[in-house]
């Protein structure tokens, strides 16, 4: 339930706050609650990924893309994600999410989540990419982002992200095509 709450905080904080321009680096401030936690003490892998969501949802809401959602009616899908964990948070702790739109392709916007804490310390690094759809397929990044800053052009990919597109593309289309063209055997128990 905790996630829903800071969802909503994040949703109205973020309406009720100066509107961003879409290259903005956005700084959203948290702390570890108890429900952060795993079993070893320290802030829970799995929540990175839904916190990262919480600040891409605030910082959709500040640069406009919210707005632009709800009247043309688009959803958002989030594609894949990489991290790299180089630090742990604990109970208590203060941190921050800057998230900030790196480019985005024919079809997807990717993202970086950085997680600092008080000292600036980088305790994590997120990748993301996302993409709006609305009742008859994908709804392309270029109109998306002609709607949210007309006459935005997306800056170049930087070569990290590129490799982690084809080492996903290696890694998991491979095995989908296989497992597609595989003989399914079904056995009774």
């Amino acid at each position: 339930m905790n996630l829903y709450w800071r969802l909503l905080l994040a949703l109205l904080s973020g309406a009720r706050a100066e509107r961003l321009p879409h290259d903005a680096l956005f700084i959203k401030r948290f702390r570890v609650w108890p429900h952060d936690l795993d079993a070893f003490g320290h802030m829970n892998n799995g929540r990175y990924l839904q916190i990262m969501d919480v600040a891409r949802a605030e910082w959709m809401v500040r640069t406009g893309v919210f707005s632009e959602m709800r009247k043309h009616r688009w959803t958002a899908l989030l594609g894949g994600g990489m991290n790299r964990f180089r630090r742990h948070l604990k109970l208590g702790q203060r941190y921050e999410v800057r998230t900030h739109l790196i480019c985005w392709d024919q079809r997807w916007f990717y993202f970086e989540h950085r997680f600092v804490d008080a000292q600036t310390r980088v305790i994590a690094v997120g990748f993301s990419q996302a993409a709006l759809r609305d009742g008859r397929g994908w709804v392309g990044a270029d109109r998306v982002a002609d709607v949210v800053a007309p006459g935005a052009s997306s800056p170049r990919m930087p070569a990290y992200l590129a490799q982690w597109l084809q080492a996903d593309a290696a890694m998991c289309c491979p095995a989908e095509r296989a497992a597609e063209s595989s003989p399914v055997v079904e056995v009774a128990l």
